[in-house]
């Protein structure tokens, strides 16, 4: 077997999986202990927590958000590369996505969303954090702005013909990226009394997400099981394998091509079973995908990780 011109042997390739311990302790106990807590505060008790994605969008994510990008280690190119390969990536997806949904002549647009797009801010970010630190954290808010803007925009238009360009101008996060990359990139001086708030702040933005999105997959009721099965496996699977070939392709390694793959074999996104449920476009059918997504997202993280 080789990789990058290096002969892997089996033993090393063994090594490798004898990580996923390790990987289970550091990385993906921890962010499904708190998801679980939010599913099971749903199961008890109704909570609106609509005020909560608003404190998440609008004030404690792109807080984080600028606190990660502006001290980052991240560079112009780095942005440009993670950026052309995550568009590369959900584009290719959005062609398959099309393709099986002509040839199957399927009725269900709205299983376009959860085939294509990836929970790549509520799950992307903690897992991003935890495995690879700010620097990762910072290259998974690049693939999650670009994830953003095209799912309130042909993800929209797919799903409903309409032009919903006002949705992306909107997104916060957009904002927060371009701010802390200008001054990153500027090296411009940000007095601590001025980052430190920021930064406490968007401290908030994981765990309250995490939570909400625990919260959130108590509301899902499965339907159409077979089919949200096979969907879920194309998302997982799919995604993973067009980022290989992405990042093959651009010859991305180190902590690039990490990020990239991890971020593209995320489940699918929470936002396609809210913009399904507002366009009224197979929500319940939308929604099993995620929640099955989500919690095969348990197996297949951690052998991602110690893939890596």
């Amino acid at each position: 077997m080789q990789r990058c011109g290096k002969v892997i042997s089996p033993l090393s390739t063994l090594l490798h999986y004898e990580m996923i311990p390790q990987v289970l302790v550091q990385t993906v106990i921890p962010i499904f202990t708190v998801i679980l807590v939010g599913y099971a505060i749903g199961r008890r008790h109704n909570v609106d927590v609509q005020p909560y994605l608003g404190l998440i969008v609008y004030l404690a994510g792109p807080c984080l958000i600028f606190s990660s990008v502006s001290r980052s280690t991240i560079s112009l190119t780095d942005f440009t590369l993670l950026a052309g390969a995550a568009l590369a990536i959900i584009f290719c997806m959005s062609a398959l996505a099309f393709l099986i949904l002509k040839l199957t002549r399927s009725s269900k647009k709205g299983l376009y969303l959860p085939l294509v797009f990836g929970n790549t801010s509520y799950l992307g970010y903690p897992v991003a954090l935890f495995a690879f630190g700010m620097d990762g954290l910072a290259r998974a808010v690049i693939y999650d702005m670009m994830n953003s803007l095209v799912i309130f925009s042909l993800g929209i238009y797919a799903i409903q013909h309409r032009n919903e360009l006002r949705e992306v101008v909107r997104i916060p996060l957009l904002y927060a990226v371009v701010i802390g990359l200008a001054v990153n990139l500027l090296h411009l001086p940000v007095p601590e009394l001025v980052f430190k708030p920021i930064e406490l702040i968007g401290m908030i933005t994981i765990p309250l997400a995490l939570l909400v999105l625990g919260y959130k997959l108590t509301e899902i009721k499965l339907s159409a099981v077979s089919t949200a099965l096979l969907a879920s496996l194309f998302k997982l699977g799919g995604g993973l394998l067009v980022a290989l070939a992405i990042v093959h392709l651009l010859a991305l390694d180190g902590l690039a091509r990490n990020v990239i793959l991890l971020q593209a074999a995320m489940p699918s996104a929470v936002m396609g079973m809210i913009l399904a449920a507002k366009y009224d476009r197979d929500a319940s059918l939308v929604a099993s995908v995620v929640f099955m997504t989500t919690v095969l997202s348990i197996i297949s993280i951690p052998l991602i990780l110690a893939f890596f």
